[in-house]
């Protein structure tokens, strides 16, 4: 009776980059050989979505490979640059905050799939520190998440920004990298829960840059 061969990573990023569109691939696997991650540069025009059908498809017909399309990252090239498309990007989870007289710690949890990436910050008791603390708390969490260390910084935040009647928070992030400095602006309405706002609004500004951390540290 025959053993079933264990599929290389190797193998299956010679697949993907086979495909219309690939430029290259990048796969990661267990000691077992099952898939983790699957990082995917691709041309600017394929529908990211597309994209990551094409992967599921082709590791299906060569391998028999069923794909969680959640372990597929795409980034794409469009003017010079890369852009990325995550299939899990991060969430709220849980925010708090303790008190220990003038002091406060917020600890903030974000969610991406089935993980949960946790952050705190301590500082001053007043409200709008507190509200400061929550959004960096976030940033520690992101950046736990993407295995970085101070890249964020929190520059200023706004809770009392009113449209048609809606209490709006608005968080102004910098982030910093080897080529310098680069303000991202997120905003959130406040939907009873000011806190959860407050770090929807830091979500709002830092999510759709997280692809660009690792090439712009570089």
């Amino acid at each position: 009776m025959g053993t079933t061969r264990k599929i290389s990573a190797s193998e299956i990023e010679s697949v993907i980059r086979s495909l219309n569109h690939i430029i290259s691939s990048r796969v990661v696997t267990n000691n077992a050989g099952v898939i983790e991650e699957i990082h995917v540069l691709a041309e600017s025009s394929r529908a990211p979505k597309q994209v990551v059908r094409d992967v599921e498809s082709a590791l299906m017909a060569k391998f028999g490979i069923e794909l969680d399309h959640k372990k597929v990252s795409v980034a794409q090239t469009q003017d010079g640059k890369r852009f990325r498309f995550d299939i899990g990007r991060l969430k709220f989870s849980d925010v708090s905050i303790s008190l220990n007289g003038a002091h406060s710690q917020a600890t903030v949890h974000l969610k991406k799939d089935q993980e949960v990436y946790t952050g705190s910050a301590t500082g001053h008791s007043s409200s709008l520190s507190q509200l400061r603390l929550i959004a960096t708390a976030t940033l520690r969490a992101v950046e736990n998440c993407e295995g970085t260390d101070g890249t964020f910084v929190v520059e200023d935040i706004n809770p009392n920004i009113t449209l048609s009647g809606r209490q709006i928070v608005i968080v102004l992030i910098n982030m910093i990298t080897s080529r310098g400095e680069e303000p991202l602006i997120g905003s959130a309405i406040v939907k009873q829960d000011l806190w959860k706002a407050v770090v929807n609004a830091t979500l709002d500004a830092v999510n759709r840059r997280l692809g660009l951390m690792g090439e712009e540290k570089e």
